[in-house]
């Protein structure tokens, strides 16, 4: 039998490439692209027992062993891997700051090891979620999955390939794709994500694409499916219609990967088994296709991590990301595979081959270890190096440099599981304690009850950004006391907010107030940051925001609030502060000149958030007494707010505060009546 070149296949991986890389340009457009990933592990298990069985056929008594297994497949993946991984490495270190850098470096390894779809695994990440769009070795994941594949193949597949076994070469291959299907069908249902990035859950699909090639040579399904020749056009224009519709309706919100990746590896091996008929004919003679398919590895190397710096540095409301993106994802695939994947690694030995894997693994290791000492002399070392954390415990004078009022420090206590139940038994509550440096009063009901004043702050992980603030407050004041009470995990419960969850959160926000109630003495505080803006959308379009009638509390708020008022407590809505769409740390230093989403018009700003203030002012006309305390004086100047002041950012994310945010927040506190 011959195994002629399969121009098909090209161009199919030019439709699956494509189709990633509109997905990752623009996913309201194209939800499902990522299919394309699942076109490629069906191709990759045809394409490796296609190659085996053309070279059995080709050298009947040779054969294949199993370093001679490794050896091309490592001269087909490492060269290419290891430079755009270190040309990865070199451009994060050089555009982000320390933290970033640090938390996404560590795949730089796991990636040239075949294991970063196991990193992610390990973190239980959310492959969808918005923060992993800041990674720039995510992408890295399915060439893990494949790697891992190649690695049991030899094993598998490589004792059965010659003729009077091969039937054992087809039971194996039903056996691992049975298997696999049946974890992926499990986990789909228990565990999504893993489900995503397990190998275990996605070697059906290329064991899906090595039933193929075997079966390409059985004579009698060879026969069969000439008799089905009539029928080919038609099964082919079916399966490309099922590719379509995969692309446009799939969604990180469909059901995934089965029963949703059904159809696209279906539809993948119909359009492999029948060859090039039409609809495949005028695929194959798309000269675009097939040379995307060509440089499909390179592509797929650089795409994400290009769009990923681009919108790092432009922000993604710019008009430059996009062309940013373009220009250099095909600057750098064609000189990857010009003179990588054509280079003279293709010839290369396994020992050369291991030997330029070692040393790169070396390199990347030792980079990463060295980073840090490398910043300062490369004029890297800004603000950035400071701590993000809003428990930063750097004192608060160093936080806020020459704009510190005093030198006076106050220290926060996250207080343990036993302390909480000391205060309040029977809750579930996360409580943070802010008391002056120089005091030593560890038990927290004596440090309460003792204060001259109490400050509360009540709320979400925004309320938990505040901490830098009350320290600086507790600083300010001998005998103030400061008390974060924040739900487990401070996990979207704000007291008062458009996206308020009544079964979830009337439970917190009733313990929350009791607990205040408890300890509160007349002239306490309480402060409640409220009504956020809603984050990463724009305001005028979000349906709840503009909605007047939204539910913005539970039972429990407004006659909690009513009794701390009759025990003399001052209570203060924090009003919303300024969003923005990008990261307080895409705006420091020259990165801030290339954004414009690091400033928005202050007009701008009052008109968008002019709804939430309505909302706070009936809340205030009900409640006479209620402080609505607006800090849009420190966020912004006369024209304009902006994320950050005199090279420091006020934001760790988009609208969390800062530790410098914080204790700036709370300076400007102290100044209020």
């Amino acid at each position: 039998m011959n195994f002629p070149f399969r121009a098909d296949i090209e161009a199919l991986r030019g439709v699956a490439v494509l189709a990633v890389v509109i997905f990752h340009l623009f996913p309201n457009i194209l939800p499902g692209g990522y299919a394309g990933v699942d076109i490629f592990f069906v191709i990759s298990g045809y394409v490796v027992t296609y190659a085996l069985l053309a070279r059995q056929q080709k050298d009947q008594q040779k054969g294949m062993g199993f370093a001679t297994f490794l050896q091309r497949r490592f001269q087909r993946i490492m060269p290419p891997l290891l430079v755009a991984l270190i040309l990865i490495a070199a451009v994060s270190y050089t555009i982000h700051e320390k933290r970033s850098f640090y938390s996404f470096s560590g795949f730089s390894i796991t990636s040239l090891l075949g294991i970063s779809n196991l990193k992610l695994l390990a973190q239980q990440t959310n492959y969808f979620s918005p923060d992993q769009y800041l990674n720039p070795y995510l992408h890295t994941w399915s060439l893990g999955i494949e790697e891992q594949f190649y690695l049991i193949y030899p094993l598998f597949f490589l004792p059965f390939v010659r003729g009077e076994r091969r039937w054992r070469f087809w039971l194996a291959a039903v056996a691992l794709l049975l298997a696999s299907l049946l974890i992926a069908w499990h986990w789909s249902e228990l565990n999504a994500q893993r489900a995503y990035l397990s190998p275990f859950s996605r070697f059906w699909e290329l064991a899906t694409g090595v039933l193929l090639a075997l079966a390409g040579v059985l004579p009698r399904l060879q026969q069969r499916l000439e008799k089905l020749k009539n029928f080919a056009p038609l099964a082919q224009w079916l399966a490309v219609a099922g590719l379509l519709i995969s692309f446009c309706l799939l969604s990180d919100k469909a059901p995934y990967p089965l029963p949703g990746v059904l159809l696209p590896v279906f539809a993948s091996g119909v359009l492999l088994s029948f060859g090039v008929v039409a609809p495949l004919t005028a695929l194959v003679q798309c000269h675009l296709l097939r040379f995307l398919g060509r440089i499909s590895y390179s592509l797929y190397l650089y795409h994400w991590p290009c769009i990923v710096f681009s919108r790092y540095l432009f922000g993604s409301q710019s008009g430059y990301w996009l062309p940013a993106a373009l220009v250099s994802t095909l600057i750098f695939t064609w000189l990857s595979y010009r003179f990588v994947e054509q280079g003279p690694w293709r010839k290369a030995s396994l020992v050369q081959l291991t030997v330029a894997g070692g040393l790169g693994l070396v390199s990347l290791i030792g980079f990463e270890s060295q980073a840090e000492r490398l910043r300062g002399p490369l004029g890297l070392a800004t603000f950035s190096e400071l701590a993000w954390n809003a428990n930063d415990p750097q004192p608060i004078n160093q936080l806020l440099g020459s704009t510190a009022k005093n030198n006076n420090d106050a220290a926060a206590i996250s207080l343990t599981p036993a302390q909480i139940k000391q205060l309040t038994p029977g809750l579930s509550l996360q409580l943070s304690l802010v008391q002056a440096s120089k005091v030593s009063v560890l038990d927290p009901q004596q440090v309460l009850r003792g204060g001259e004043q109490r400050f509360f702050v009540l709320g979400d992980s925004h309320a938990g950004s505040l901490v830098a603030a009350v320290r600086s407050m507790v600083a300010a004041k001998p005998g103030l006391v400061g008390l974060l009470i924040t739900p487990p995990g401070m996990g979207g419960c704000s007291l008062i907010s458009y996206s308020f969850d009544l079964p979830r959160c009337s439970i917190y926000e009733a313990q929350a107030l009791a607990l205040v109630q408890r300890f509160a003495k007349p002239g306490d505080r309480l402060l409640l940051p409220s009504l956020r803006m809603p984050r990463l959308s724009p305001r005028l379009s979000f349906a709840p925001y503009i909605n007047p009638k939204t539910p913005l509390m539970g039972p429990s708020f407004e006659p909690g609030l009513q009794k701390l008022q009759r025990q003399g407590v001052r209570i203060g809505l924090l009003a919303p502060w300024p969003v923005y769409n990008v990261l307080g740390k895409q705006c420091l230093g020259w990165q801030e000149k290339l954004k414009l989403e690091c400033h928005q018009s202050r007009q701008d700003f009052e008109k968008d958030r002019n709804p939430a203030l309505q909302r706070l002012l009936q809340l205030q006309e009900r409640l006479p007494g209620l402080e609505i305390i607006d800090p849009i004086n420190l966020f912004c100047d006369q024209q304009k707010c902006s994320s950050s002041l005199g090279g420091r950012p006020f934001y760790s994310d988009h609208d969390h505060l800062s530790a410098y945010g914080s204790a700036a927040l709370g300076e400007w506190l102290q100044l209020q009546p």
